[in-house]
């Protein structure tokens, strides 16, 4: 429907040679009709390309190739890096053949390492200021920062995830709504496209384990300024749901329990 609205009529930005190729993918959208260039074609090409920075239209297909990125290209990259054990640039060419460009929606960086820190069998790492991981088992990590702070969370499979209370859900995804509608500050900068797609998850109470970690372990000031009530609101809310999962460790001694119990 977004596709149609774009190209019925066409913005004269579509026109140009140079972004032929968004043209033709938008038409198939719209058609039903979408093959895997197409899908390419949309999800690397940059928000300009779509139309005017005034452009509601444009801006609701952008809008919707993220919630594309971030419900379904992002988990399979995800899962497919983790499966993989793919060195350090898997993450940047996953979501499109070696070569091609990525500049859309599709272009995000993968989780900041200086937020989530996986934990592992290795020697611990230097305790700093700035870091106070410890190692406790490849299912578990420890927050660095963010509303989750010095807590020891599940990790991105866990079940405790789906377990999050629908009142929490629910609270966090009116506040989520809020907060990018429209985006303003800092969620608007390209670096900070992965986070802003989990935020609009949460605001469709579709999250993932892996953008409950995000959002769980994301600085206040990722979210907006200080002065900004929405963020404000919106991190209090993610207090509140980290307040309410179960730390890692006891999982694993609750689940150990009941083995012996069951034994």
């Amino acid at each position: 429907m977004a596709a149609h609205r774009l190209v019925s009529p066409e913005q004269p930005v579509l026109r140009e040679k140079k972004n032929s190729g968004v043209r033709y993918a938008l038409r198939a959208a719209a058609g039903r009709r979408m093959a895997g260039k197409h899908w390419l074609a949309l999800l690397g090409a940059p928000r300009e390309s779509f139309g005017s920075a005034r452009s509601e239209r444009a801006q609701r297909v952008f809008e919707v190739l993220e919630q594309v990125v971030a419900d379904y290209v992002a988990p399979a990259v995800d899962e497919s890096v983790l499966g993989a054990k793919a060195g350090p640039d898997a993450g940047g060419d996953g979501v499109a053949p070696q070569g091609a460009a990525v500049e859309g929606p599709a272009g995000v960086p993968g989780p900041s390492q200086t937020q989530l820190q996986p934990t592992d069998d290795g020697p611990p790492a230097p305790v700093t200021p700035a870091s106070t991981s410890t190692s406790t088992g490849a299912s578990s990590v420890r927050a660095e920062s963010g509303a989750a702070c010095g807590q020891l969370l599940p990790g991105a499979d866990a079940p405790a995830w789906e377990g999050m209370p629908l009142h929490l859900r629910q609270l966090l995804r009116g506040r989520a709504y809020h907060l990018v509608t429209p985006v303003q500050g800092k969620l608007k900068q390209k670096e900070n496209r992965r986070l802003l797609s989990a935020v609009r998850a949460a605001g469709r109470m579709r999250i993932t384990g892996a953008q409950w970690l995000m959002l769980m372990t994301a600085p206040r000031e990722a979210f907006g300024s200080p002065r900004s009530l929405r963020a404000q609101m919106f991190y209090e809310a993610l207090e509140q749901a980290a307040a309410h999962i179960e730390p890692a460790g006891d999982q694993d001694t609750g689940a150990r329990l009941q083995d012996a119990a069951a034994g």
